[in-house]
């Protein structure tokens, strides 16, 4: 369990994130309101102790590992973090006190489409592993805007619907603008020397502004 954590501080943490984010009390929030000030809370516990362990891993000059992949199917993510965490008892406990259950609030996270089947589930289970291990370990993939796709029975033939999953898990996502790059496409490139350097020279193309973000495991 984190160190210091109680259930007054969990509960302003969660109040804090209601007031901040939504502008309302606990007595006037809804589940997916709930959902999203509770994800925030964990989130920043989650940041706290990343930020800790990069500053024993850059003192020690430790090598770190890129696992490059196209997918990481990691699941939903809050019960995964509150029980690794050792907290999810307390915060099952908070939530009941604002009239809220745990296992509803669960329901609220829809499962992100970052993977579609073996690779991105065998790519997460690698992660796992490596984490639990206290290696120092980033998992670098696409940011899918849409999932596989959400299925539907009409007329007994399938419908394909799109899986807009970052309406509901948008909130684990930490923008990096400090890691923006731009992105060129189309036109044409040309190489000119310049005073002894070698310049790329991109000409009419479409440059779109490519935003990483951070999602914790």
């Amino acid at each position: 369990m984190e160190n210091n954590l109680t259930n007054a501080a969990v509960r302003g943490a969660i109040q804090a994130k209601l007031s901040r984010y939504f502008g309302i009390s606990e007595q006037e929030a809804d589940s997916d309101q709930i959902y999203r000030a509770t994800v925030l809370s964990v989130r920043d516990i989650l940041a706290e102790k990343s930020r800790r362990f990069s500053e024993k891993v850059t003192e020690k000059r430790q090598k770190q590992i890129y696992y490059m992949c196209m997918e990481f199917l990691v699941g939903r993510s809050l019960k995964q973090h509150l029980c690794n965490l050792g907290i999810e008892q307390m915060y099952r406990e908070v939530l009941s006190e604002m009239g809220f259950r745990l296992e509803d609030i669960y329901d609220c996270e829809p499962d992100p489409g970052l993977g579609n089947g073996g690779l991105g589930r065998l790519a997460s289970c690698f992660m796992d592993a490596l984490t639990s291990q206290s290696y120092a370990v980033r998992g670098n993939c696409i940011l899918y805007e849409y999932g596989l796709f959400k299925q539907r029975i009409v007329d007994g033939e399938q419908l394909e619907l799109p899986d807009i999953w970052l309406t509901g898990a948008d909130c684990w996502l930490v923008p990096r603008q400090d890691r923006a790059v731009t992105v060129r496409f189309g036109g044409t490139a040309r190489e000119e020397w310049r005073d002894g350097h070698l310049e790329i020279i991109y000409e009419n193309c479409d440059e779109v502004e490519a935003v990483p973000f951070d999602m914790f495991v």
